[in-house]
Protein backbone atom coordinates (compact mmCIF):
# COMPACT_ATOMS: atom_id res chain seq x y z
CA UNK A 1 0.00 0.00 0.00
CA UNK A 2 1.47 3.38 -0.98
CA UNK A 3 1.54 6.38 1.37
CA UNK A 4 -1.53 8.12 -0.06
CA UNK A 5 -3.59 4.91 0.08
CA UNK A 6 -2.51 4.36 3.70
CA UNK A 7 -3.31 7.95 4.69
CA UNK A 8 -6.76 7.88 3.07
CA UNK A 9 -7.70 4.30 4.01
CA UNK A 10 -11.14 4.28 5.66
CA UNK A 11 -10.01 1.43 7.96
CA UNK A 12 -7.99 4.11 9.79
CA UNK A 13 -11.28 5.36 11.24
CA UNK A 14 -11.32 2.39 13.61
CA UNK A 15 -7.95 3.24 15.17
CA UNK A 16 -7.14 6.86 14.16
CA UNK A 17 -10.51 8.61 14.17
CA UNK A 18 -10.14 12.34 13.37
CA UNK A 19 -13.28 13.33 15.30
CA UNK A 20 -12.16 11.57 18.50
CA UNK A 21 -8.59 12.83 18.25
CA UNK A 22 -9.55 16.44 17.57
CA UNK A 23 -12.01 16.26 20.49
CA UNK A 24 -9.21 14.96 22.73
CA UNK A 25 -7.04 17.87 21.55
CA UNK A 26 -9.62 20.32 22.95
CA UNK A 27 -9.64 22.58 19.88
CA UNK A 28 -11.78 25.66 20.45
CA UNK A 29 -13.88 27.78 18.07
CA UNK A 30 -11.92 30.68 16.63
CA UNK A 31 -8.52 29.01 17.08
CA UNK A 32 -5.75 29.52 14.55
CA UNK A 33 -4.09 26.15 14.04
CA UNK A 34 -0.94 25.07 12.26
CA UNK A 35 -1.33 21.43 11.27
CA UNK A 36 2.23 20.28 10.64
CA UNK A 37 2.52 17.31 8.29
CA UNK A 38 -1.09 17.54 7.12
CA UNK A 39 -0.65 14.85 4.48
CA UNK A 40 -3.83 14.36 2.47
CA UNK A 41 -5.99 16.12 5.07
CA UNK A 42 -6.99 13.28 7.39
CA UNK A 43 -7.30 15.72 10.33
CA UNK A 44 -7.59 19.04 8.43
CA UNK A 45 -11.34 19.00 7.89
CA UNK A 46 -12.15 18.01 11.47
CA UNK A 47 -9.80 20.73 12.72
CA UNK A 48 -11.52 23.28 10.48
CA UNK A 49 -14.92 22.19 11.76
CA UNK A 50 -13.77 22.53 15.39
CA UNK A 51 -12.52 26.10 14.82
CA UNK A 52 -15.72 27.41 13.22
CA UNK A 53 -16.99 30.01 12.71
CA UNK A 54 -13.90 32.23 12.64
CA UNK A 55 -10.88 29.96 13.07
CA UNK A 56 -8.21 29.07 10.54
CA UNK A 57 -6.23 25.93 9.75
CA UNK A 58 -2.82 26.34 8.15
CA UNK A 59 -2.21 22.90 6.65
CA UNK A 60 1.55 22.48 6.16
CA UNK A 61 3.46 19.67 4.52
CA UNK A 62 6.90 19.31 2.98
CA UNK A 63 5.59 17.11 0.15
CA UNK A 64 3.96 19.06 -2.72
CA UNK A 65 1.96 15.96 -3.72
CA UNK A 66 0.20 15.90 -0.35
CA UNK A 67 -0.68 19.60 -0.59
CA UNK A 68 -2.05 19.10 -4.12
CA UNK A 69 -4.30 16.27 -2.93
CA UNK A 70 -5.55 18.37 -0.02
CA UNK A 71 -6.14 21.36 -2.31
CA UNK A 72 -8.38 19.17 -4.47
CA UNK A 73 -10.35 17.95 -1.44
CA UNK A 74 -10.78 21.32 0.31
CA UNK A 75 -12.94 23.02 -2.34
CA UNK A 76 -15.70 24.03 0.11
CA UNK A 77 -13.41 24.72 3.05
CA UNK A 78 -12.30 28.36 2.88
CA UNK A 79 -10.69 28.26 6.31
CA UNK A 80 -8.03 25.72 5.34
CA UNK A 81 -4.93 27.24 3.78
CA UNK A 82 -2.30 24.85 2.42
CA UNK A 83 1.33 25.91 2.77
CA UNK A 84 4.62 24.23 1.89
CA UNK A 85 7.12 23.87 4.70
CA UNK A 86 10.50 22.45 5.52
CA UNK A 87 11.10 20.17 8.46
CA UNK A 88 12.35 23.07 10.56
CA UNK A 89 10.83 26.02 8.66
CA UNK A 90 7.06 26.44 8.86
CA UNK A 91 6.70 29.65 6.78
CA UNK A 92 4.58 31.25 9.52
CA UNK A 93 5.22 34.42 11.49
CA UNK A 94 6.36 34.40 15.10
CA UNK A 95 3.45 33.80 17.50
CA UNK A 96 0.98 33.42 14.61
CA UNK A 97 -1.06 30.46 15.86
CA UNK A 98 -2.86 29.36 19.00
CA UNK A 99 -2.19 25.66 18.46
CA UNK A 100 0.29 23.50 16.60
CA UNK A 101 -1.37 20.16 15.81
CA UNK A 102 1.17 17.47 15.15
CA UNK A 103 -0.08 13.93 14.34
CA UNK A 104 2.21 11.04 13.41
CA UNK A 105 5.02 13.39 12.36
CA UNK A 106 7.67 13.75 15.05
CA UNK A 107 9.05 10.23 14.57
CA UNK A 108 9.72 11.15 10.91
CA UNK A 109 11.89 14.17 11.76
CA UNK A 110 15.65 14.01 11.32
CA UNK A 111 16.11 16.73 13.94
CA UNK A 112 13.07 16.61 16.24
CA UNK A 113 14.55 19.08 18.75
CA UNK A 114 14.96 21.76 16.06
CA UNK A 115 11.53 20.90 14.67
CA UNK A 116 9.89 21.53 18.05
CA UNK A 117 11.80 24.78 18.53
CA UNK A 118 10.26 25.96 15.25
CA UNK A 119 6.83 24.94 16.55
CA UNK A 120 7.50 26.94 19.71
CA UNK A 121 8.38 29.99 17.60
CA UNK A 122 5.05 30.08 15.74
CA UNK A 123 2.82 29.54 18.80
CA UNK A 124 1.44 32.55 20.69
CA UNK A 125 2.34 32.95 24.36
CA UNK A 126 -0.15 30.82 26.27
CA UNK A 127 -0.78 28.69 23.18
CA UNK A 128 -0.13 24.98 22.97
CA UNK A 129 1.12 22.08 20.97
CA UNK A 130 -0.74 18.80 20.54
CA UNK A 131 1.55 15.88 19.66
CA UNK A 132 0.05 12.55 18.66
CA UNK A 133 2.54 9.73 18.18
CA UNK A 134 2.63 5.97 17.81
CA UNK A 135 2.78 3.84 20.96
CA UNK A 136 5.31 1.05 21.10
CA UNK A 137 4.01 -1.86 18.97
CA UNK A 138 3.30 -5.12 20.76
CA UNK A 139 3.13 -7.09 17.54
CA UNK A 140 4.30 -6.78 13.95
CA UNK A 141 0.76 -6.80 12.54
CA UNK A 142 0.03 -3.44 14.19
CA UNK A 143 -0.16 -0.50 11.76
CA UNK A 144 2.47 2.22 11.69
CA UNK A 145 6.23 2.42 11.57
CA UNK A 146 8.54 -0.20 13.11
CA UNK A 147 9.45 0.25 16.78
CA UNK A 148 12.90 1.45 15.76
CA UNK A 149 11.25 4.60 14.36
CA UNK A 150 8.71 5.20 17.15
CA UNK A 151 9.30 7.62 20.01
CA UNK A 152 8.60 6.55 23.57
CA UNK A 153 6.36 8.87 25.57
CA UNK A 154 9.22 9.99 27.83
CA UNK A 155 11.42 10.79 24.83
CA UNK A 156 8.68 12.97 23.33
CA UNK A 157 8.10 14.66 26.67
CA UNK A 158 11.82 15.38 27.04
CA UNK A 159 11.96 16.84 23.51
CA UNK A 160 8.97 19.10 24.22
CA UNK A 161 10.41 20.33 27.50
CA UNK A 162 13.79 20.87 25.84
CA UNK A 163 12.10 23.13 23.28
CA UNK A 164 10.59 25.25 26.07
CA UNK A 165 7.12 23.70 26.40
CA UNK A 166 5.43 22.80 29.68
CA UNK A 167 3.63 19.45 29.48
CA UNK A 168 0.00 19.72 30.58
CA UNK A 169 -1.29 16.21 29.94
CA UNK A 170 -0.38 12.81 28.54
CA UNK A 171 -3.02 10.32 27.44
CA UNK A 172 -4.06 7.66 24.96
CA UNK A 173 -6.04 8.26 21.77
CA UNK A 174 -7.18 5.04 20.16
CA UNK A 175 -5.40 1.71 20.50
CA UNK A 176 -2.09 2.72 18.88
CA UNK A 177 -1.38 6.34 19.82
CA UNK A 178 -0.57 8.61 22.70
CA UNK A 179 -1.20 12.35 22.90
CA UNK A 180 0.80 14.97 24.74
CA UNK A 181 -0.59 18.48 25.16
CA UNK A 182 1.94 21.11 26.19
CA UNK A 183 1.81 24.88 26.67
CA UNK A 184 4.17 27.61 25.58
Amino acid sequence: MNTVDFLDNSERLTWNNPHEIVAAAQIRPGARIAEIGCGTGWFSFELEHATRPRGMVYALDKLPTMLQILETKRQNYERILTLPCGENDFELDDSEVDVVFHANVLHECETPALHLKEAYRVIKDGGRIVVIEWNWADEESQPGPPNTRRLEVQTTRDLLEGAGFSVQSIGEVGPYHYVIIAHK
